[in-house]
């Protein structure tokens, strides 16, 4: 086997374990299954190591075992094909998901996304927020064409269960896993996720406003997103999304295009 064959072989039992194949064994002396094993073992415990540091919530809301049980079982479904290990672990959610037997796992999928989300916008480029000062000398007319895009910290999330509240269970400095017990919400809601500094900050968004924020930092003009709210506000509609778009420029989430 020439070198590059036997790199591939390598690299292939370690990522996806199993039966070592026979160009292994008889790569290494005695006992070559035990010291291949080394390597394959070591590479998913710090897969699994690198994961609950990634995962903290979902970690302490399952504990420790039943914790690298799970991840055990997406590492095997789902290989890493990244160079860095942070870039690792973005489907551990759907994985969840796709096994859910109920609202215990619906919630844990959500705490999941949640905290991958959360871990993105703490890594995400930075970028310059538009304060609401540099809008006051905008003339009248020329307000119906202003356009705003969203920082590259923003995400966007919908819960349909209590994951959120669990993940502030979990995060309190006397946490008890058995804090927020599972359950379903009676309406989805929809959170804004974003870094204004150096910490991730989230909330709920209040009835009609994520739609409204999605229409704006998705390429509508402020003109489009009033008449859009007029249907539902009526002449009142100005006012609403001038009292959004001045919170949103609080916030720090959006730029002026």
């Amino acid at each position: 086997m020439r070198l590059a064959e036997l790199e591939r072989a390598v690299q292939d039992h370690v990522l996806a374990g199993g039966e070592l194949p026979r160009a292994l064994a008889v790569a290494v002396a005695p006992p070559a299954e035990e010291r291949w094993r080394i390597y394959s073992d070591a590479y998913r415990l710090r897969l699994i190591e690198s994961l609950g540091a990634q995962y903290p919530a979902l970690s302490a809301r399952l504990g420790a075992d039943a914790f690298a049980a799970r991840v055990d079982a997406f590492i095997t479904t789902t290989p890493s094909s990244f160079r860095s290990v942070r870039d690792y672990g973005a489907e551990l959610g759907a994985f969840i998901r796709a096994e859910a037997a109920g609202i215990d796992d619906e919630m844990l999928a959500e705490l999941a996304e949640f905290e991958w989300l959360l871990a993105a916008a703490f890594d995400a480029a930075p970028g310059r927020a538009t304060e609401a000062a540099e809008l006051a000398g905008v003339a009248p007319a020329d307000w119906p064409g202003l356009r705003f895009g969203a920082l590259p910290s923003v995400r966007r999330f919908a819960t349909r269960t209590n994951a959120v509240e669990a993940f502030r269970a979990a995060q309190a400095d006397d946490a008890d896993p058995g804090a927020a017990p599972p359950a379903a919400a009676a309406a989805p809601t929809e959170w804004l996720i974003h870094r204004p500094a150096l910490t991730p900050q989230f909330r709920p968004f209040a009835p009609g406003e994520a739609e409204a924020f999605d229409r704006l930092a998705g390429g509508a003009s402020f003109g489009e997103l009033c008449e859009e709210l007029g249907q539902r506000h009526g002449e009142a509609a100005a006012v609403q999304a001038a009292t959004w778009l001045k919170g949103w420029l609080l916030e720090r989430v959006l730029r002026r295009l």
